[in-house]
């Protein structure tokens, strides 16, 4: 799965909790817009200033539960 390198540490997608919009695309398979209609449908879109993130764990729980999203 993709991961990060910082100072000598990987990280891959799987031990973070919250994922910014292009790691959260690459995770769930899905475009840039997309990927944020199905975040905010899904409670999981979390904004921490101007940084728009995904609380993965919200997602995957709601995947499990779910098996489509409605369009309003």
């Amino acid at each position: 799965m993709y991961a990060k390198k910082r100072e000598g540490i990987v990280i891959t997608l799987s031990d973070k909790r919250l994922l910014n919009m292009d790691e959260f695309c690459i995770y769930a398979g899905l475009g840039s817009n997309v990927a944020r209609n199905v975040a905010e449908a899904t409670g999981a879109l979390f904004r921490v200033g101007r940084r728009v993130l995904v609380d993965r764990v919200k997602f995957d729980k709601f995947c499990d539960e779910n098996t489509e999203i409605e369009k309003e």
